[in-house]
Order: structure tokens, then sequence, then C-alpha cells
């Protein structure tokens, strides 16, 4: 009986000492985690954090330094007064070439009857006009610069177009024939430009309206196998023109531009002896402008 009493007390003893042993394993493997969480935390984290930002940092200044900041363009022309050139190709509207075609084929009749197959001779050939007028007309001028977005400039220019053609008559020789548009037009310019939050395909770059109002100047006339028109001066103006520009780059102060648009230039001749007495010299115009 004693013997019972004695193993069950000492199994409740080791019990609870092997509860506290335990207990006091878990509680020093918990501080012991938690204290090295702490450090890990403490020391790792901060450090990490830092790094990172101070690498992002030196890495962005070394972008920047590498790579200046190309995007700020500066997206007006300066205030002031400049000067521009422009080159281009312009599709004249000329209806009237129809004339000059009749007086070819009626040229042609007449050496067309004069053929007779048994001389022996070739036979009359001709080549007629072409269905296109096509000139390349030069310009230079100045405008004021008086807003970001406003200019009022004034301009002149040339513009010709020669169409020539040969016949040959019965005997086999070869004539030429031919007509000539030519035009001095000045002009008043007026540019708005469009912002490039509204229309533009890349940053610093725009476009612009350009709207312009023509005189003809003496000198401007047609002259032909078939005799002249020449034009007289209207105090008034002889049209207009309507482009759209864009300024695809710039370069040493200089802006370059394209441009598209149309023309009406009326041209009236008072002569009594006129080949015409009014014929148009608008039409499709592309040009290249470069402004300083």
């Amino acid at each position: 009986m004693k013997f019972k009493v004695v193993a069950l007390f000492c199994l409740i003893f080791g019990e609870i000492a092997f509860s506290q042993d335990t207990t006091v394993v878990l509680d020093t493997v918990a501080l012991d985690t938690i204290t090295l969480d702490t450090v890990a935390l403490d020391t790792i984290v901060p450090v990490t954090l830092d790094t990172v930002t101070q690498d992002s940092a030196i890495a962005l200044d070394s972008i920047d330094q590498i790579m200046p900041d190309t995007m700020a363009v500066d997206s007006s022309i300066k205030k002031g007064l400049h000067f521009f050139v422009s080159v281009g190709a312009q599709f004249i509207n000329f209806n009237d070439r129809a004339k000059f075609q009749g007086f070819l084929d009626e040229q042609y009749a007449e050496y067309y009857e004069e053929y007779n197959p048994n001389e022996g001779y070739p036979i009359p050939q001709k080549q007629d006009f072409q269905k296109v007028n096509l000139a390349f007309p030069i310009t230079a001028g100045v405008f004021w610069q008086f807003n970001d977005n406003h200019s009022l400039g004034l301009g002149g220019g040339f513009m010709y177009n020669n169409e020539s053609v040969i016949l040959t008559d019965k005997f086999g020789e070869n004539y030429n024939f031919k007509y000539a548009l030519q035009a001095f037009p000045v002009f008043a310019e007026y540019r708005l430009q469009i912002s490039p939050d509204l229309l533009s395909l890349q940053n610093g770059d725009y476009f612009s309206v350009f709207l312009r109002y023509y005189w003809m100047l003496p000198g401007t006339e047609i002259y032909s196998s078939w005799g002249q028109a020449k034009s007289c001066f209207e105090l008034a103006g002889n049209g207009y023109g309507a482009f759209l520009g864009y300024r695809f780059s710039e370069w040493e102060g200089f802006s370059f531009w394209g441009e598209m648009g149309y023309l009406s230039l009326d041209v009236k001749s008072k002569s009594e002896n006129a080949l015409l007495n009014s014929w148009n010299l608008g039409g499709i115009s592309l040009l290249i402008r470069v402004t300083k």
C-alpha cells in the first residue's frame, strides 16, 4: 500500500516537473525567436530600404546625365521679325489648256490636209499637250511674330510653267508649238498656330494654319505660239490661299515646315488682242518652307 502511494506521488511530481521544464524551454525558444526577429527587422529592413532608395536615386541621376532632356523643345517661334523662303510644286488649275489644244489640233489638221500618201512622204505626226500643268514656285518674305500663336507676313515669288509639243508636217520637218504660264504673285499672310495639346505628332512640333491673300504683279502673262495675254494689276487682289503647315524639324534656329493647301488666283487681261480675257493660276500646292 505504501509502495503504491509513493509511486503515485512520484508520477505526479514528475509530470509537474516535466511541464515546467517544457514551458521554460518553449519560452526560451520563443524569446530567442522574438529577439532574432526583432534584430532582423531592425537591421535588415531599414538597410535594405535605404539601399534600394539610394540605388534608385543614383540610377535616375545617371539617366538624367546620360540622356538630356530632349522633350523640352520650344513649341513656338520667338517674338520679333523673321524671314522665310519656300519651294514646292503646284498643280495649276488651268482649265483654258483646252483652248491651246484646240489651236494645236487646227494646225495638225492643216498639215494633214496637205498630206498625199501617193507622194511617198511620211504621215504628219502630232504630240498633244499635257493635261496637267505643273509649276515649281519659289517664294521669299518676312513675317512678324507678335504673339506665341499669331504672326503676320509679306511675301512674293515666281511661278512658271511651259508646255511644249512637236508637230511633223508631210515633209518630215518638225515644228515646235508651245504656251507658257508666268506669274509674279505677292501676298499678305496670317499664321495661326494650333496648340500642340489639340493637334500634334511629336512633342515640340506643331501644326499651323496659313491664310494668304494675293496680288499679281505686272509680268504675269501667257505667251504662246499663237499670241499672248498680259495681266492687269488688280488693286482689290486676285485671290486667296489656305494652307495647313507642320513644323517637322528645327536646327540652329531654323524651322522647317511642310505645307499643303489650295489656291484660287483669277487673272484678267484688258489687252484688245488678248489671247485670253481671264484665266486661273490656282490649284493644289505642296511646299517646303524654311524660317529663321
